[in-house]
């Protein structure tokens, strides 16, 4: 390896005109690939579109659609709210709207009266008087119970507008707009219209997902060059501090410019890669500048800084570099889409970012101080030694012996944290409604919450029907039959069981029409708008939709579903049933990130140790003592979780993963110089401090980089989701220099100084 990594430096230091110029031609590749970035919000995004879950779902949505827009109407009365003025415009806004594009229903106050009016007079039109109004909404000066579902309060009115399955997010974006137009030139009195939905959600969330990235972006690089400038202290002149900086922007531009070409979308997980990248890439950077700076004031010839640096920084930083993409690759494993996007851009970016230090920031480093040398001492291209060890080092200086003499003290109380992290671990409760992610504050969420408080509930589940003839006395019968069962035999609370089936019987006096005639003749009585919602045109699939009281729990949606399941198990001839719907879609989502998340923690450990007992050429004890210190912050990030009531979410679910692979650095750069010193045949406690106070400036700084990077993502209020990973990643983070500084150094010395030939066994332990 110091041979490779010798011929690398020296390759660079000759070649560096041919390098700096493939990386340009490599970066304007990059710059094409980040044109053909994509963004992603949908359910593709939190569930693997081949597993059988995600199929029932989207054939439910195909055929019956999800996509649902609503059309809110505020009033200040009743009275302003009935007024048929208000009414008839309110109506004016759903004829308008169900001859969009893509629009399967559009069912409102408006379609109420008109059916209404349909049974009385046998025309399908507005009543033509307030009185008339009055006498089919109102029953002692209260709206009617069965007019609730357009009127479920004294101030609000509704319209829902059902989108069809396989509705194109142009579709939906088309009319959220023409619905806002509507709304504009309606002329309302004492009434104000809004719209909102999760599709509206989902169709604002790219804007707001570009805005947060860009103020995350603005925020890490201002973050950045603050701490550069203030903890990084090198040679030249001031501004030399922030070219690492630098190297990262155009490491940033190689991910992102692989993830275009490589078709990686950008959605609510994978938005926090910038900043990450940024923290991440600095660190690695001002590692090899760092090392090159050391190099220098030793008095070396450039050429000979810029090897050496390769020669001994380079390594490491690799070994790093491949535990971190090991621990990343852990990821890959997750049965959550976006969490495995978010591993792949992670690797990809690392891997940029190192190979941007390599070749782009040390050639630069060459071209600055050879011209500078000749200029100030001629041809012999020394440069300087100068400066002296700043506080930092000072301060580390003093730290590192009184770490050294308190093992038994350091380690326990380290353990004692782990322990009770992993004890109180299960204990953290796991967010999967993806509607959470966004801040509730903005006011299309609080539309969205009110929505679902006036209705009672939610569509928890729905029960797709499938078979010849769904509509066959048989098959409406025992449908009736399921919903009957759900809503008086469930232990969980059930505001509505509705399908095809009860929409006949309350045609037919409550009733199932004993022959097939009879049932079509009643079906032919079921408005075009609201049966597209209820049965196929071909009678060949039929939806029951079950909703939920308000404040249901995960447990309870599982016991609701099971027993949904129960109900269904013996359908007629030719029937066959299924549970889908969201509650399905967000058990599965629960299972994904709580199961997984195990899992992947465990691989990610797994894994880092594995390669490093590879590249520490089998040597187990080494590799285990730069995986331990790290896994144990697992356990402290539970503590911190716990005590800040911080939830599992999408990204907070890749904490394991992730420190693991952030963590591992810091311990390999402190452990391969301890063993540099060793070799020199420095004793225990003199080469740890050594490598503390060397090492340590530079580690200091690459975590205080990585804070700032994560530190970005506080700056993103729109989207929760992001802030409560950023605060815990920060923290462990900093538990990681904590761990690095003082956990791994009492181990390192307490193992070597139980050797017995300390100089020479320190190749086993470095």
């Amino acid at each position: 390896m110091d041979a490779f990594f010798k011929g690398l430096g020296r390759f660079i230091e000759e070649k560096r005109t041919l390098v700096i110029v493939a990386s340009i031609v490599l970066l304007l590749g990059a710059m094409v690939g980040a044109t053909r970035l994509t963004w992603a919000t949908g359910m593709e995004t939190m569930m693997d579109a081949n597993s059988q879950v995600y199929k029932d779902y989207q054939e439910f949505n195909d055929n019956f659609g999800a996509d649902a827009i609503i059309v809110l109407a505020r009033a200040d009365g009743l009275n302003n709210l009935l007024n048929l003025a208000n009414i008839t415009e309110l109506d004016s806004i759903e004829q308008q709207l169900s001859g969009e594009d893509g629009v399967l229903s559009v069912v409102g106050p408006g379609f109420a009266l008109r059916q209404a009016m349909a049974q009385v007079t046998g025309s399908a039109v507005l009543p033509p008087d307030q009185a008339t109004l009055n006498a089919i909404l109102l029953d002692n000066g209260a709206v009617r119970p069965e007019m609730k579902n357009f009127f479920p309060t004294d101030t609000i009115g509704i319209v829902i507008i059902t989108m069809k399955g396989g509705a194109t997010q142009a579709q939906i974006d088309a009319l959220v707009s023409d619905a806002n137009t509507a709304i504009d030139n309606a002329s309302f009195s004492g009434v104000q219209g809004s719209v909102t939905g999760a599709s509206v959600i989902f169709a604002e969330m790219q804007t707001l997902m570009s805005k947060s990235m860009s103020t995350m972006i603005s925020i890490s690089m201002l973050l950045m060059l603050v701490i550069l400038a203030v903890v990084f202290s090198v040679r030249g002149f001031f501004a030399w501090r922030w070219l690492p900086l630098g190297a990262v922007v155009i490491g940033s531009v190689y991910a992102f410019g692989m993830m275009g070409w490589l078709s990686v979308p950008i959605t609510m997980v994978s938005m926090a890669i910038l900043p990450i990248l940024i923290g991440l890439g600095v660190d690695y950077a001002v590692q090899f500048h760092n090392r090159y700076d050391e190099e220098a004031r030793r008095g070396e010839t450039v050429g000979e800084a810029i090897i050496d640096s390769v020669r001994h920084i380079g390594p490491a930083i690799a070994i790093a570099i491949i535990a971190a993409a090991l621990g990343f690759v852990a990821l890959f494993i997750s049965p959550v889409p976006m969490i495995r996007q978010f591993g792949q851009m992670l690797v990809i970016g690392i891997v940029a970012c190192y190979l941007v230090s390599l070749f782009i920031l040390l050639p630069i480093l060459y071209i600055h101080d050879r011209g500078k040398a000749d200029k100030a001492i001629g041809k012999n291209g020394k440069v300087a030694a100068e400066g002296r060890a700043g506080v930092v080092e000072r301060s580390l200086g003093k730290l590192a012996p009184w770490v050294i003499r308190n093992p038994v003290a350091i380690i326990t109380v380290a353990a004692l944290f782990t322990v009770l992290g992993v004890a109180l671990d299960n204990k953290i409760p796991t967010e999967t409604d993806e509607n959470k992610y966004i801040s509730q504050d903005l006011p299309l969420m609080k539309d969205f919450n009110e929505l679902a408080q006036l209705s009672g509930g939610s569509a928890a589940f729905n029960i797709m029907i499938k078979g010849a003839n769904v509509t066959s006395p048989e098959a409406l019968n025992w449908m009736l039959g399921v919903e009957g069962k759900i809503l008086s035999q469930s232990a969980v609370p059930v505001v509505g069981a509705t399908g095809i089936a009860d929409t006949v019987a309350q045609i037919n006096q409550g009733q199932i029409p004993p022959t097939q005639a009879a049932v079509d003749q009643a079906l032919g009585y079921v408005p075009a708008l609201l049966k597209g919602n209820l049965l196929t045109p071909d009678d060949a699939m039929a939806n029951i939709t079950v909703r939920t009281g308000p404040g249901i729990s995960t447990d309870q949606l599982k016991e609701l579903k099971n027993a949904i399941e129960g109900y269904i198990t013996s359908p007629p001839a030719g029937i066959k049933a299924t549970v889908t719907g969201q509650g399905v879609i967000g058990l599965e989502i629960m299972n994904s990130l709580t199961s997984g998340r195990t899992e992947m923690t465990l691989l990610g450990i797994a894994l880092v140790f594995l390669g490093l007992f590879l590249l520490f050429r089998f040597n187990g004890a080494r590799a285990l003592i730069a995986t331990l210190p790290v896994a144990m912050i697992i356990g402290w990030s539970s503590i911190v979780m716990y005590l800040g009531h911080i939830k599992y979410t999408a990204l907070t679910a890749t904490l394991g993963s992730l420190i693991i692979g952030i963590g591992v650095e810091f311990t390999i750069l402190i452990m391969m110089r301890y063993n540099e010193e060793r070799k020199k045949g420095e004793a225990p406690e003199v080469a740890m401090t050594t490598a503390m106070t060397k090492i340590g400036r530079a580690v200091i700084t690459s975590g205080l980089t990585v804070v700032g990077g994560f530190g970005a993502l506080l700056f993103a209020r729109d989207f929760p989701i992001l802030t409560d990973f950023g605060a815990v990643t920060m923290i462990n983070v900093g538990f990681a220099l904590v761990s690095s500084l003082v956990v791994l150094p009492t181990i390192i010395v307490a193992v070597d100084k139980r050797k017995s030939v300390p100089v020479k066994v320190a190749a086993q332990i470095g």
